[in-house]
């Protein structure tokens, strides 16, 4: 009994340092793969300058020569659009059948329909929505989120009246305003945040509210 049971430790003992042998071997194993792979591993390749330059604004030159031919906004829809030279156009942009002055600065999420003119030196905020109808002097600020309308009485089927909207030479639209169909902004008019103009805004007034007033 005394024998067999020395058998049965010495075994143990046998399997336990034969096992702990295997884990030391698998430990240094890994440890020596992770130095390898990090002094052999190539570097990382570095992007090409050029290809950073598609992360900045785009500008488009409409009357590029062939030798200098513009880079277009990857994700923006530009149909049969005028373009000024020097207007920066950044992606996510709709124009469709419209006209933009130069050195003006169309923000993402912009949508000119078909006829809309914008004249020079205007910016346009994000997520503004321009209809066709409208027509944008030069030297315009339109904030975020400005909803100009062409219909009083917009249906999905059936005959509508489409009703011209002006603004005019150096006024400014607040972020989030609305403008009804028919009206004219005046020249050097403010018209403030989330203001609804129902009616002419004269020049050099300032309106805000619902509907929007004269404050000065």
């Amino acid at each position: 009994m005394v024998v067999y049971g020395l058998g049965i430790v010495y075994a143990t003992t046998l399997v336990l340092e034969i096992t702990a042998v295997a884990a030391v071997l698998g430990v240094l194993g890994l440890l020596t793969w992770i130095g390898y792979t990090m002094f052999t591993e190539p570097p990382s390749p570095q992007p090409d300058p050029s290809e950073l330059n598609d992360l900045n604004p785009e500008t488009i030159y409409p009357n590029a020569t062939a030798t200098t031919t513009p880079k277009r906004p990857q994700f923006s829809v530009i149909v049969d659009s005028e373009i000024g030279e020097g207007t920066v156009v950044r992606d996510h942009v709709n124009l469709y059948k419209c006209k933009v002055g130069k050195n003006c600065k169309i923000e993402s999420y912009v949508y000119l329909e078909e006829g809309v003119t914008v004249g020079d030196n205007c910016k346009i905020k994000p997520h503004v929505y321009i209809p066709t109808g409208v027509t944008i002097e030069g030297n315009v600020f339109v904030g975020p989120n400005v909803t100009f309308t062409n219909d009083k009485y917009p249906h999905v089927k059936g005959e509508w009246k489409l009703l011209k909207t002006v603004v005019r030479t150096g006024s400014s639209i607040g972020a989030n305003a609305v403008l009804l169909p028919g009206v004219t902004v005046g020249k050097d008019a403010v018209v403030g945040a989330g203001a609804v103009v129902t009616k002419d805004v004269p020049n050099n007034a300032t309106v805000h509210g619902n509907p929007a007033r004269i404050q000065k």
